[in-house]
C-alpha cells in the first residue's frame, strides 16, 4: 500500500483500534466517545481508498492491508517516541 497520510492522529486512532480490537475499547484508551473512532477509521479508509478492518460480530480484525497499515505505523510511532 503506498498512501500518503498527512495526519498522526488518523494512524494514532488506527493503531488504537487494532490493540483493542473494539472502537468502545479503541475510544476508552484515547478518551473520546465511541462515535468519534468509528466516523474518524471510517473517513481514514474512505481517504486511503482501502479496508483496513472487518467489522465482525466480537470486534474489529485487521485485513490483510490493515496489518501492513500496522507496521508502518509502528514504525511511525517509534520514532516519534524517539
Amino acid at each position: 500500500m503506498n498512501a500518503r497520510i498527512d495526519n498522526w492522529d488518523d494512524l494514532r486512532m488506527f493503531l488504537a483500534v487494532a490493540r483493542a480490537g473494539t472502537l468502545s475499547g479503541a475510544a476508552r484508551d484515547m478518551g473520546v466517545n465511541h462515535s468519534t473512532v468509528f466516523r474518524r477509521i471510517g473517513a481514514f479508509e474512505e481517504s486511503l481508498g482501502v479496508r483496513l478492518f472487518d467489522r465482525l460480530p466480537h470486534g474489529y480484525a485487521l485485513t490483510a492491508a490493515g496489518e501492513e497499515m500496522e507496521q508502518s505505523a509502528l514504525r511511525v510511532e517509534a520514532e516519534i517516541a524517539a
